[in-house]
């Protein structure tokens, strides 16, 4: 298997399983074909390629070479962490190509996206709607590398939008200088830029995740969270109609604590996860 953790054991007393292997591996036969040199049946061969392509064992060469030279490059990186996914339906290259047609809403560019929106970068996402109200601020420096000493005072949201353009020009990328100030508000904003996938990292006001889940819940948007409390990181997400959603927890679990990740607790509390 790719992973060192994972071992597939396999039962081969006849050899028939390392032949097949071995063809598989040079490519280029069909079903029929593999069959016909190994002397056995097509329904065993078949059975044999579609159990391997559960362990995501197997790409279909027609689904590859697709990219040209400068994607094969850009991405060599991600194809080959995508290998380990690949299947005779949905290549490495498929996986390549969803992202580069996907778009992402970030909600706030501050600690936790400043980080993000460059791993978004990196791996081709090909769209991106930025939203945050701040400005670059010397606190930042921290940990917030998306931005340089000369963003002093300018607005964050249209620097790191300047980012994204610089790093890649083919991504697509709009700034909207804003905060969020209502339910009503964020739940427009999903239905009017309709992104694939929402990343969340604003902390105020409290109540900001149970809004971010009822209009990505309401627009069957998964969304992802993240952040910091204190002195460990934090990250949870809903997939509307697949996985629980922020709505099943209690909108305070801990009247004395903040509920959102990455938000400051008074008295030195830590906040909890939400």
């Amino acid at each position: 298997m790719y992973d060192p953790r994972d071992q597939l054991m396999v039962s081969d007393p006849d050899g028939h399983v390392e032949k097949l292997l071995a063809l598989l591996y040079e490519g280029g036969r069909t079903v029929s074909q593999l069959a016909d040199e190994l002397s056995l049946p097509v329904q065993d061969v078949l059975g044999a390629v579609e159990s391997f392509d559960a362990e995501r064992l197997l790409e279909d060469g027609e689904r590859l070479g697709r990219l040209d030279a400068t994607e094969a490059e850009r991405y060599f990186s991600n194809l080959a962490f995508f290998e380990s996914f690949g299947t005779l339906a949905r290549s490495r290259e498929d996986l390549q190509r969803r992202l580069s047609e996907s778009h992402v809403l970030v909600l706030g560019t501050g600690g936790l996206n400043s980080n993000t929106i460059p791993h978004l970068s990196g791996l081709g996402v090909g769209r991106m709607t930025l939203v945050d109200r701040d400005t670059v601020d010397v606190r930042n420096f921290a940990r917030q590398y998306l931005y340089r000493w000369e963003d002093l005072g300018a607005r964050k949201v249209e620097r790191a939008a300047a980012w994204v353009r610089s790093f890649d020009p083919a991504i697509e990328v709009q700034a909207i200088d804003t905060g969020i100030e209502s339910a009503e508000q964020l739940a427009e904003l999903i239905d009017r830029t309709r992104p694939d996938v929402v990343a969340s990292g604003i902390d105020q006001p409290k109540e900001i995740d149970l809004w971010v889940n009822a209009a990505c819940v309401r627009h069957g948007v998964p969304f992802v969270r993240g952040g910091i409390t204190v002195t460990k990181g934090i990250v949870w997400s809903v997939a509307p109609g697949v996985s629980a959603c922020r709505g099943c927890v209690p909108a305070d679990p801990s009247p004395n604590r903040a509920t959102g990740p990455g938000s400051s607790a008074p008295n030195g509390s830590q906040p909890s996860t939400g």
